[in-house]
């Protein structure tokens, strides 16, 4: 009874008659048998087209994206909505990003970008995944396992928030942005991830820190205090031996849409 629903949306596309009509006239249960042989030969011709199409030029064709959105917001409701949440908006207390701002951790928001977290997902133990970096933790006496970085004082801590202050376009005091600019420039090592400028690097999963876009708190003192202290290792799931390939791409679709404030699909 699961597939009936699916079969009803794909005979009121073929038909033009809503389902109620169409349940009207065959009958819920006769229907959907005597549809189920059909439907699912259009869901692999469907399926197929996706797959055998260039991602980035998806978002533009109307009838693929017509297919894909409903299946790609069930998946995502299944699977993604329990961090991203419904709307998509994340969740800064947990660092989960906002998925509608297309501001990008990793890749420029292309369809394969997307779609090459979904299947691969960030931190997940699986060796295709996004796993270049991570937030340090500078508070502890080795702040990171990945690099010889020294620990840095509170004082040292609140320099570096002054620079990043002023990198936003934020007034702090002078002396210590100037301090803090030495610190993430040098002995920090700030600059080696966020780049001399601050603005990250997506090809690390790097913020840009000039932006006042937070993927942690919403830019507050203490919380930038707190991110620089005890550091971060956000982690997104692997995908791709859970769900197909075309429900990937769906999904990565609906990803894309949200971002793009929905696309033209009619």
């Amino acid at each position: 009874m699961s597939r009936v629903p699916g079969i009803l949306r794909w005979l009121e596309q073929l038909t033009g008659l809503r389902s109620t009509v169409l349940l009207a006239l065959g009958g819920g249960v006769v229907l959907a048998a005597v549809a189920t042989t059909g439907y699912w030969t259009y869901v692999a011709q469907m399926d197929g087209a996706l797959l055998r199409s260039d991602p980035e030029q998806l978002a533009s064709n109307a009838s693929l994206m017509r297919y894909s959105m409903p299946r790609g917001a069930s998946t995502f409701r299944a699977d993604c909505a329990q961090c991203h949440g419904l709307s998509g908006t994340g969740d800064s207390g947990m660092g989960v990003p906002n998925l509608t701002d297309n501001d990008w951790l990793f890749g420029s928001g292309r369809v394969s970008d997307i779609r090459q977290t979904v299947m691969y997902g960030i931190r997940s133990h699986d060796p295709r995944g996004h796993d270049l970096a991570d937030m340090p933790a500078y508070a502890q006496a080795v702040p990171y396992t990945r690099e010889k970085l020294p620990p840095l004082t509170p004082d040292d801590i609140d320099d570096v928030i002054s620079f990043l202050y002023v990198a936003e376009g934020k007034s702090s005091e002078a002396a210590s942005a100037q301090r803090g600019a030495l610190i993430f420039r040098g002995r920090g090592g700030c600059w080696d991830c966020h780049g001399n400028d601050a603005h990250g690097d997506n090809a690390v999963g790097s913020p840009n820190l000039t932006d006042n876009i937070w993927l942690y708190g919403h830019g507050k003192q203490q919380e930038i205090f707190s991110s620089i202290a005890y550091g971060h290792k956000g982690v997104c799931p692997a995908w791709g031996n859970r769900l197909s390939p075309a429900r990937i791409l769906e999904v990565s679709l609906y990803v894309f849409a949200l971002a793009h404030n929905g696309v033209a699909i009619d």
